[in-house]
């Protein structure tokens, strides 16, 4: 009887060793850049790298289940190609967070690949959303979950975006006016070598 006993569990252990290899797993990073639209008011991109073994469908940004961590709620969103937007709250006290979603399957993030496009607006610095939510202090306000296909589809995986380093618009336009003076101050020493 004992015999039996372990045989059985060692088949049901097998099964589900089995089950769980074949599944695969969604795993993703994230990294979100900002740019300062106006005083006060900031807009942030972000973008989606596929480094698991299975599709992604979902991307949900400022959240985890049962909590949106976002103070303020967001505008201006925008989703990539074949991709779509929806916020989710529940209620001024809860937060805000953004679900985006592939339209159809043929949209998913397939492994090893970038998706790019994922944007929205708000008062929030980059300081407020990679500091910590106010419901769930240990997970920062830029904590995401990724779903291998529709929400909830399976168990998920969850992260942080990353923050990438974008240059000041002054900062910019100095090295273009700069490389700009160099390259005429460059054109009038030649044509002055030419007469």
């Amino acid at each position: 009887m004992l015999r039996s006993f372990f045989g059985l569990a060692t088949l049901a252990v097998a099964g589900l060793l089995a089950t769980a290899t074949s599944q695969g797993s969604e795993i993703a990073t994230a990294t979100i850049s900002d740019t300062e639209i106006s005083p006060g008011e900031f807009q942030y991109t972000l973008t989606l790298d596929d480094t698991g073994t299975t599709t992604l469908g979902t991307f949900w940004f400022s959240w985890v289940p049962g909590d949106n961590f976002m103070p303020v709620d967001p505008t201006s969103i925008t989703s990539p190609a074949g991709w779509q937007d929806m916020v989710t709250s529940g209620g001024p006290s809860d937060g805000f967070a953004i679900q985006w979603t592939a339209k159809m399957p043929a949209n998913d993030l397939t492994s090893g690949k970038t998706l790019s496009g994922f944007s929205f607006d708000s008062s929030l610095t980059l300081a407020q959303l990679e500091g910590d939510s106010s419901g769930h202090p240990t997970d920062p306000v830029d904590t995401a979950f990724v779903y291998s296909g529709a929400p909830f589809s399976d168990a998920g995986y969850q992260l942080t975006a990353r923050a990438v380093a974008t240059p000041e618009p002054s900062t910019t336009l100095i090295t273009a006016f700069a490389f700009g003076l160099i390259a005429l101050g460059s054109a009038l020493v030649r044509r002055r070598k030419k007469a």
